[in-house]
């Protein structure tokens, strides 16, 4: 599963980053998206895009089409 088709109020712990862009990679991964950390959504915007998501205690909004390259491993 990915971030992108995670439903609002759902967690779950960020497996992979499968992205071509390093650069969005790097940027992803210092706002603390990182691999191992549990992240829930806390809200979608009304057209869908973007997430807004908390990683530990910081809130993040993210693109819904970066969002699909964000692996999950859902409880």
């Amino acid at each position: 599963m990915t971030l992108n088709e995670l439903k609002k109020n759902q967690t779950a712990t960020i497996s992979a980053i499968n992205h071509p862009d390093v650069a969005l990679v790097s940027r992803i991964l210092a706002l603390g998206i990182v691999p191992g950390e549990e992240l829930k959504v806390l809200n979608v915007a009304p057209m869908g895009c973007p997430l807004q998501i908390q990683v530990g205690g910081t809130f993040v909004s993210i693109r819904k089409a970066d969002a699909a390259f964000i692996q999950l491993s859902v409880k």
